[in-house]
């Protein structure tokens, strides 16, 4: 999928997005507290209703196009349920008993369903009465439906912050079955698998993506000369657990050191590399990757590396990120900038060409840093 406009209300947490245009590629740069990390977590709102969450005071339009170039727009709104609850942070409780109010469906341009509080019209004729307890998405199973189930499924916010530490995902037991399954880059790519497992189908059953992918890790870090994802080695006098004996891990080989380095080893900046280079591969086409604060964990080599990869694909990905990093900003073209401001619980974002930033990416960059929007997150546009 791709996200063309989106607009977001929680009246809950009395936060306000107004009408966000998305690029292929988009970076929200603003001041802290603005409200950057709040729109990527509204935009995986979305994907949360289509599954069936009811969120308590949310209301939501977004515009997107599927794969095959149907557009949809799809909005609607939970009611705000006031029942007192004594952990403003228990997002369950928070969101508990929360009733839709309104949804509507448009598949280009022709509206297919209208629901409020007493009916619903399915292609202007009334259905049975549906649970006010979850989007339509989560009742109806016509082909339009599943469309923009699995278009929503395609969003993806990625934190990686942990995943050093966490083995490739499959079951030892399910490894097999699934590399019969998956057996081509196509199945791969399409699996609903986590990137570790995809990465490590590849390594089996598509050997020559498996080797690009290696090519670039070691194009950025030129001390490795060998990547594998593979059950741990042991000395004949180890007995670890079964469940470590079993599971595969990504390892790398750096030069001139003699053992195997386990992925639990490797630096995060590292391993979250690997992990970026391998979503360019391995993505199933139409994913949305939500990126909060981009160059977390990441050295230079890698930002510059990483950014300029996001910039060169040619897949059908879209990219939201967010960055306060001066060589992340200053290294994106600002056409596809947005400047994030506040004014209390309303956020916009604004085109860098609202600014009359100079034409060179070192000009645009420099002026950027100079504005009153830039550094308070201030809603003091110039007219």
């Amino acid at each position: 999928m791709r996200i063309n406009s989106f607009q977001y209300e929680s009246k809950l947490r009395k936060w306000k997005f107004n009408t966000i245009t998305f690029d292929r590629l988009t970076l929200l740069v603003g001041a802290s507290g603005v409200g950057k990390t709040q729109i990527l977590d509204a935009i995986e709102d979305l994907k949360r209703v289509a599954e069936g969450e009811s969120l308590n005071g949310v209301k939501w339009h977004v515009n997107f196009a599927a794969n095959n170039g149907d557009i949809y727009d799809w909005k609607g709104e939970f009611e705000l349920d006031k029942t007192p609850v004594f952990d403003y942070d228990d997002e369950e409780a928070l969101e508990e008993n929360a009733k839709i109010i309104y949804e509507e469906i448009l598949k280009n341009s022709r509206e297919l369903i209208r629901r409020n509080e007493d009916k619903t019209l399915f292609n202007g004729q009334e259905i049975i009465k549906l649970s006010r307890e979850s989007s339509v998405l989560d009742h109806l199973e016509e082909d339009f439906i599943n469309q923009m189930k699995y278009e929503l499924g395609m969003i993806h916010l990625n934190d990686y912050s942990n995943a050093p530490n966490e083995p490739y995902i499959i079951s030892p037991f399910h490894a097999n079955d699934a590399l019969k399954k998956y057996n081509t880059l196509h199945k791969i790519r399409q699996s609903e698998l986590d990137i570790r497992a995809k990465l490590h189908l590849a390594y089996h059953n598509e050997s020559k993506v498996f080797e690009q992918i290696k090519a670039r890790f070691i194009d950025i870090f030129p001390q490795v000369e060998d990547l594998k994802i593979a059950p741990l080695e042991f000395d004949y006098n180890e007995k670890p657990p079964s469940f470590i004996r079993e599971h595969h891990f990504i390892q790398i080989k750096e030069k001139n050191v003699p053992e195997w380095i386990a992925q639990g080893r490797m630096s995060s900046g590292m391993f979250r590399t690997l992990i970026q280079i391998s979503e360019l591969y391995l993505a199933a086409e139409g994913s949305l990757f939500l990126i909060d604060e981009f160059e977390n964990s990441l050295g230079i080599n890698c930002i510059d590396e990483l950014t300029e990869d996001i910039l060169q694909s040619r897949r059908d990905l879209q990219f939201i990120l967010t960055s306060h990093h001066p060589y992340i900003i200053n290294s994106i073209n600002f056409k596809h900038w947005k400047l994030v401001t506040r004014d209390g619980g309303v956020v916009k974002t604004h085109p860098a060409s609202k600014f009359n930033l100079g034409k060179s990416k070192h000009d645009a960059f420099m002026q950027l840093l100079q504005l009153d929007a830039y550094q308070t997150g201030s809603e003091l546009i110039p007219a």
